[in-house]
């Protein structure tokens, strides 16, 4: 920090800057920015707009996206593509000597 005609001359001053902007970062966080961990975009969507940040880390979802979208009416679940994929007969290929 230059101590020179024209400069700001702040010298120490410079910390109540820094920790007033901090403060402000911090209460924005807070108060404007939610809580999404462990949401999908959909979820996080339909969070959106039945809560506020502030009360975003209580919200808990209240369907999935697979019930939304009739996954498990379509049999498409992750079991069933398991049980599919048994009868099949995989062998691996013998290894070549090169």
């Amino acid at each position: 920090m230059g101590t020179g005609k024209g400069d700001a001359n702040l010298g120490s001053n410079i910390f109540f800057m820094w920790g007033g902007l901090c403060c402000v970062s911090l209460a924005f966080a807070y108060f404007l920015v939610p809580e999404t961990k462990g949401l999908s975009l959909e979820q996080v969507d339909k969070m959106l707009e039945e809560s506020n940040p502030r009360t975003s880390g209580k919200w808990r979802p209240h369907t999935t996206f697979a019930a939304e979208t009739n996954f498990a009416e379509k049999r498409l679940s992750v079991a069933y593509a398991e049980k599919a994929t048994e009868s099949y007969d995989v062998t691996p290929p013998e290894e070549i000597d090169v």
